[in-house]
């Protein structure tokens, strides 16, 4: 085999390890799940390739380009920002931007892409949902009709939540434990404005003793939060919760009274001496007189 044809057997054998390499090019967008309406959000695209090998990183916006990084170009970037925010920025190698001073309309699906020039190979991350929350301000409102219940009786509650966008999702708790939800009824949101809501929920059950602590009080909690349920995330965007005891009482089972009026029954012994009965006779009679005397 002739030199130069070594030489390019090399190469192709580099090249096709390098193929091979970029075959498995990984990229992945680092972004908030939830995040403030006015507040920031940084975006990472997170890739395996050199940055010698780098052609293009692009971020989107529900399919739509809203910034371009092209290392060779003289002048590297392209802005789009998106609508619903103040301004975007973005740092020097291209992997990252900030969306200044988030709004409603700045919620989607964000994603990132990567080129490479040598060889040629570009990769998508997977789409990663923003959106756009304006948190509770207060603890939910816990309504009861009585203050003081029987076991045996329905405790009715409602719980509100607090203004805030979307809707908070409600939660009932006794004494720490999840109620079923086939004790709950939910109503329709109520609209503040045109984007904040809260939510209304009631709880009907039937008290037990298995529901009264060792103090005689029940504890009920409302949860309210953001998301409705955990998923990927390991904590809630926002969370406020109001906790109250209700006093319970357990009825008495009524006993049985004696009789206000009492009979005496008297028995005659035969065997008294006959001059005596009259006398015993009569200390009877008087006896039962002072007893019941009409």
């Amino acid at each position: 085999m002739s030199r130069p044809q070594a030489e390019w057997k090399k190469i192709i054998f580099i090249y096709i390890l390098q193929l091979f390499s970029y075959a498995t090019l990984d990229v992945q967008l680092v972004a908030p799940r939830y995040i403030k309406f006015g507040a920031n959000a940084t975006l990472l695209c997170n890739h395996t390739a050199e940055f010698d090998d780098l052609h293009k990183i692009e971020f989107k916006k529900d399919g739509k380009k809203i910034l371009e990084y092209i290392r060779d170009r003289k002048d590297p970037f392209r802005e789009s920002p998106p609508p619903g925010i103040s301004h975007l920025e973005h740092t020097l190698d291209g992997k990252t931007i900030k969306l200044v001073g988030i709004r409603f309309d700045a919620a989607g699906e964000y994603s990132c892409l990567v080129s490479t020039t040598y060889p040629i190979y570009t990769e998508s991350s997977e789409e990663e949902k923003l959106q756009v929350i304006v948190p509770q301000l207060d603890n939910p409102h816990i309504f009861f009709k009585q203050a003081v219940y029987t076991v045996g009786e329905v405790l009715e509650a409602n719980c509100t939540s607090s203004p805030a966008y979307p809707a908070p999702h409600l939660t009932w708790l006794i004494n720490g434990k999840e109620v079923d939800m086939t004790r709950v009824t939910s109503f329709p949101h109520r609209h503040i404005d045109q984007h904040l809501m809260s939510a209304t929920s009631k709880l009907s059950i039937e008290v037990s003793n298995l529901h009264v602590g060792e103090n005689g009080v029940l504890e009920i909690a409302c949860q309210a939060t953001i998301p409705d349920f955990l998923r990927r995330q390991t904590q809630y965007a926002d969370i406020k919760t109001k906790t109250v005891t209700v006093d319970i009482t357990v009825a008495t089972t009524p006993t049985s009274s004696s009789s206000s009026s009492s009979t005496t029954t008297t028995t005659l012994n035969p065997n008294l001496p006959r001059g005596l009965l009259p006398i015993f006779m009569l200390c009877v009679l008087s006896t039962m007189h002072k007893i019941n005397p009409f």
